[in-house]
């Protein structure tokens, strides 16, 4: 019954998310009253361990591999290479000030065996940072800036008479998505944060070349015909969870909603990127990927992503 009261006023009211984050704030706050009254020396002290700034990440690499000779049954020998990192910057003073900055990095190639091009595995390069002003334990006054983009170029693949073939249909900076706004920075841990912003801007760019042959009503990553850029207005809610669900098995949860104020209202934005990684050892260790995004404005479809690999895992 409750699932059903969620989703016929999330569906009937585009704005419900943004009236639930104030009232989740609202709630919040309720349970932090206590702890208002505590020095910014002691949050400082309990939030970073005693230190001013922390540096903390994890670099990565993958493979997968797959071998095939002679094989009665058949099948298709495939190589998989993937490289990754994910580094966090966080940085608090006596006076309340809080700076966390993210920078995420994940590319990769996979080779098959018959084809004449390597295809991407994986291309994704994001930047995430949050100023905030505590105004408890917990809780900050905020503004932030997420901006992300690919680095390699993106190819659709087709065959024709019987050739391999592809066509360029993306670039780095094409799209690109820059998005800022203000809000309230809830953060308990390492673990757990979650930024509500009602206040969002959101820019998607991308190169003229791939708009300006365009037919007159059709889109390239939600941009018009000729054009270089579209802005919307909206709000957003995102953060991160992470868990050790047994020992040496982490999983780390990375999600955002968009809402837009100005079009398409009752459409909402989401992304979910979900990673188990499981140590075999201080060295070794393995992933599970699963990456959901749907963005109305870049593929009006739901995109998925799922990457299992095992390989070299470097922790700072």
């Amino acid at each position: 019954m409750m699932n059903f009261f969620l989703k016929f006023y999330f569906h009937k009211h585009p704005l419900f998310l943004v009236l639930l984050s104030f009232f989740f704030s609202s709630f919040i706050f309720a349970q932090d009253e206590e702890e208002e009254a505590l020095p910014f020396d002691a949050v400082i002290e309990s939030e970073m361990g005693g230190k001013r700034m922390k540096f903390y990440g994890n670099t990565r690499f993958n493979f997968n591999q797959a071998y095939f000779s002679n094989w009665i049954s058949g099948g298709e020998s495939a190589l998989t290479v993937l490289y990754g990192l994910d580094y966090n910057f966080n940085y608090s003073d006596r006076n309340g000030l809080v700076w966390d900055t993210n920078l995420l990095l994940s590319i990769g190639t996979t080779y098959l065996s018959g084809s004449k091009f390597l295809k991407k595995a994986d291309d994704r390069f994001e930047i995430n940072s949050l100023v905030g002003k505590q105004i408890n334990r917990y809780w900050n006054y905020s503004g932030f800036l997420n901006f992300k983009t690919q680095l390699l170029p993106g190819f659709r693949f087709y065959n024709e008479d019987g050739n391999e073939l592809r066509e360029k249909v993306s670039q780095f900076l094409s799209p690109a998505i820059l998005q800022a706004g203000l809000g309230f920075y809830y953060k308990k841990s390492d673990s757990f944060r979650l930024n509500l912003s009602p206040i969002s801007a959101r820019f998607i760019v991308v190169s003229k070349n791939y708009t300006k042959e365009l037919a007159p009503d059709a889109k390239y990553f939600g941009v018009d015909f000729n054009k270089r850029s579209k802005f919307f207005f909206g709000a957003s809610i995102s953060g991160f969870f992470q868990k050790e669900i047994m020992k040496n098995i982490i999983w780390e949860n990375k999600f955002s909603t968009y809402v837009n104020y100005l079009e398409k209202t009752k459409n909402v934005d989401f992304e979910w990127d979900t990673n188990i990684r499981f140590k075999v050892n201080n060295k070794i260790s393995g992933n599970f990927i699963l990456h959901l995004l749907y963005d109305d404005d870049l593929l009006g479809e739901l995109q998925v992503r799922e990457l299992l690999g095992l390989g070299v895992n470097i922790d700072l």
